[in-house]
């Protein structure tokens, strides 16, 4: 009787044991879906920038009077005032150059919030340009949204 019961034992804690490994791969897997969404989400920008399309390039961010762009010249609100403020800063295609993105850490915050730092270069004839971003992104109506960029 006593060994049935060390048995029972055993086979319960094996099960817990393999419960819980089974919910970490999962959740590790959802973090790489995550990591590889917002890959795909920073290679599109960087084609539409490319491409010099800055309405394409703003697609992720929140189209929000919410959003908030902080940059060299101070904190930005709003989707519509950080495309004009793009427009301004590059408004040709010598300007804009080509665009690189080198993502160097992608952290959880919660659910459906994500930490992003990298570093961002443009090629230009004119002289080249590069600096680092810190990106929070939401999950919002099924899309990782960008909803604060920190560009320096």
């Amino acid at each position: 009787m006593k060994k049935t019961s060390t048995l029972l034992k055993l086979a319960g804690l094996w099960f817990w044991l393999l419960f819980f490994s089974a919910g970490c791969t999962v959740s590790q897997k959802l973090a790489s879906q995550d990591k590889e969404a917002i890959e795909a989400v920073m290679a599109q920008q960087s084609q539409a920038w490319n491409k010099g399309d800055l309405e394409a390039f703003m697609e992720p961010y929140w189209h929000s009077d919410s959003l908030v762009f902080i940059g060299k010249n101070g904190l930005t609100y709003g989707w519509e005032k950080t495309l004009q403020n793009y427009r301004k800063g590059y408004p040709n295609p010598e300007a804009m150059g080509k665009l690189t993105f080198t993502l160097l850490k992608t952290d959880r915050l919660s659910p459906d919030a994500l930490f992003v730092v990298g570093k961002w270069h443009l090629a230009r004839s004119i002289g080249d340009l590069q600096g680092h971003f810190s990106l929070v992104f939401r999950k919002i109506a099924g899309k990782w949204k960008i909803v604060a960029d920190h560009s320096s």
